[in-house]
């Protein structure tokens, strides 16, 4: 009998997960007409092919099916492909697809899409630097490649000289570094590692085109006040490729910017003048809901005792904005008041460019004949029934309210067991050297307090193990069942002992065994978030399986078993999925 139980969040990464390109294929010597893709299923018109089984498989990979019954699993894959049609279906014929809110989350999810594939097929070309440029680019020498010494000094200028005298009369630049720099690398004798020319002081640039290991070059005055000193210790001339690469690289810094301001000058952006002082008494003295009802279909109203006249805000070729564009709560944020402030000129023209970019996009994507590629086309679709179907299911199951949470908590107790736990008292720094002057006097209780005091460290004992950064310090309990490298080195502490410095994704941890925890069940208020996300996650499934079981009675799925055998999935497992 078909298990009519569905995922709810496994339709959902359905419908976002990115598809990967399908590897390139030698070109036949005859160019061939273009086949569409084989139909698998066909659902009130819509229709499951290769491409859709294969996204299924990346999201049910972990499915116990896929290793204990194939035939089975690949079954899963398809019921999953046809209950999203039949979700989507259902939410385009109840009209969500009509909605303001999803239709604008809609536009804005597929302008994202579009200016991915915009900025690969496009953008990214047109940076790309001629050989010209090249040429130009090694001439100016700012791509080479130095390892230096640095030294920052606040000395005055006559010393500073001095300074460089004695090195360049054999004193070791470390030592110097170690007394005089106020650099962070001072400890470290001042080695900054590999830096490229352009990343140094200018007036430095016209010296390294001659330069050579073993130069001490400066003093370079900064806007500190203070002087740079530099020590070559190495020069790397790069290739063709390493200075593609380099100028590749900065200038897709501001490529996703002046895209923008190019679409918006594309397709001539304009403020309506006459709008901005009415719009932003409007919206410091309405409320957003009141000034939206008061609006005609057009988005304008006429002046009403001392409320103002509201129209066109701004206008895009063949194409207007109005506050009813504004008013959706991803773009412009309400106050308890209910008020949707606009604070001024500066601000109304942000909200109304980032209102019309995403239509604009589109329009820029579709002149271009980038949404006809197939996985963009296909990536829009997905969009617009991941938006809608969601709004639907969000309409249908409310947020459960805290009395239902705790029902939820109390009966699925196995839910909410909090494994052992080692505590442990943490500091974390964002230099390995501190760190290990840290560690060198941890066992001293007097060292440690001075260190939290001058360091200007902070308590946090709230602090899990990913969220204790540099400069905070705490007594945390860490999971027996977590991986990260804190909670492993701690689990192994007895109590007052020192673990070894334990470098982490925040920084570098110094920590002290302050015993263990037996595993215990959390208590509500510990788990509450969790408690009303999975009982809200339960309603949805609960509703969702409901509706599908009415959904596949009145629209049966047409299939064919042969073609969704034939899918080759790349496992050494499945049948006909490695057949050559």
């Amino acid at each position: 009998m078909k298990n009519t139980r569905i995922q709810l969040a496994a339709i959902f990464a359905l419908l976002s997960l990115a598809m990967a390109p399908a590897p390139r294929k030698a070109a036949p010597r005859a160019k061939a007409a273009a086949k569409s893709p084989a139909v698998i299923a066909l659902i009130a018109g819509r229709r499951v092919d290769e491409a859709d089984i294969r996204r299924a498989a990346l999201v049910m990979e972990r499915d116990p099916a896929r290793a204990k019954d194939h035939a089975a699993w690949r079954k899963k894959l398809l019921d999953l492909c046809v209950d999203r049609e039949l979700l989507a279906l259902e939410a385009e014929r109840a009209g969500f697809l009509k909605d303001p809110l999803v239709r604008r989350r809609i536009e804005v999810e597929s302008a994202s899409t579009l200016y991915l594939a915009i900025k690969d097929k496009v953008l990214v070309p047109q940076v790309a630097p001629t050989a010209a440029q090249l040429d130009t680019a090694r001439a100016g020498g700012l791509f080479r490649r130095v390892k230096l010494g640095y030294i920052l000094s606040v000395t005055d200028k006559e010393s500073t000289y001095k300074l460089i005298e004695t090195l360049k009369h054999g004193a070791r630049f470390d030592s110097v570094a170690a007394l005089y720099s106020i650099h962070p690398s001072a400890p470290k004798g001042g080695d900054i590692g590999w830096k490229y020319v352009g990343e140094l002081h200018q007036a430095s640039w016209s010296q390294f085109k001659t330069a050579k290991p073993g130069d001490v070059m400066g003093p370079f005055s900064n806007a500190a006040p203070a002087h740079e000193v530099y020590l070559v210790e190495s020069i790397v001339d790069p290739d063709d490729k390493e200075i593609r690469d380099v100028m590749i690289r900065d200038r897709l810094l501001n490529v996703e910017s002046r895209y923008y301001v190019d679409v918006l000058q594309k397709y001539h952006f304009r403020m309506n003048a006459d709008q901005v002082g009415s719009m932003i008494f409007a919206s410091a003295t309405e409320p957003a809901d009141s000034i939206l009802a008061s609006l005609d279909a057009r988005g304008h109203r006429p002046k009403h005792d001392i409320h103002p006249a509201l129209g066109v805000l701004a206008t895009v070729d063949g194409d207007s904005i109005t506050y009813r564009d504004l008013a959706v709560p991803d773009l412009m944020q309400r106050g308890p008041d209910g008020k949707a402030h606009i604070d001024d000129t500066r601000d109304l023209i942000r909200f109304c460019s980032l209102a019309a970019l995403p239509r604009l996009m589109a329009r820029d994507a579709r002149e271009r004949g980038i949404d006809t590629d197939p996985a963009v086309a296909r990536r829009l679709r997905l969009i617009k029934e991941e938006e809608s179907t969601r709004a639907m299911v969000a309409k249908a199951v409310l947020a459960p309210d805290s009395t239902a949470a705790v029902a939820y908590f109390h009966a699925h107790p196995e839910s909410f067991q909090r494994p052992a736990a080692h505590r442990a008292l943490v500091a974390v720094f964002a230099r390995e050297d501190t760190a290990n002057a840290a560690l060198a006097v941890w066992n001293r209780k007097a060292a440690r307090d001075s260190i939290f005091n001058v360091e200007g460290f902070a308590r946090n004992d709230k602090a899990v193990a990913n969220t204790i950064f540099p400069r905070f310090y705490g007594e945390m309990s860490l999971l027996d069942t977590d991986q990260d490298p804190l909670s492993v080195a701690v689990r192994g502490l007895q109590e007052g002992q020192i673990a070894p410095l334990i470098e982490t994704l925040n920084g570098y941890a110094v920590a002290e065994g302050r015993g263990s925890e037996p595993a215990r069940a959390y208590r509500f208020e510990e788990v509450r978030l969790l408690a009303q996300t999975q009982a809200r996650e339960e309603a949805e499934n609960a509703w969702v399986t409901k509706q599908l079981e009415r959904l596949r009675a009145a629209t049966p799925a047409r299939t064919v078993p042969a073609r969704l055998d034939a899918v080759r999935l790349g496992l050494a497992t499945e049948t006909g999925g490695n057949r050559r």
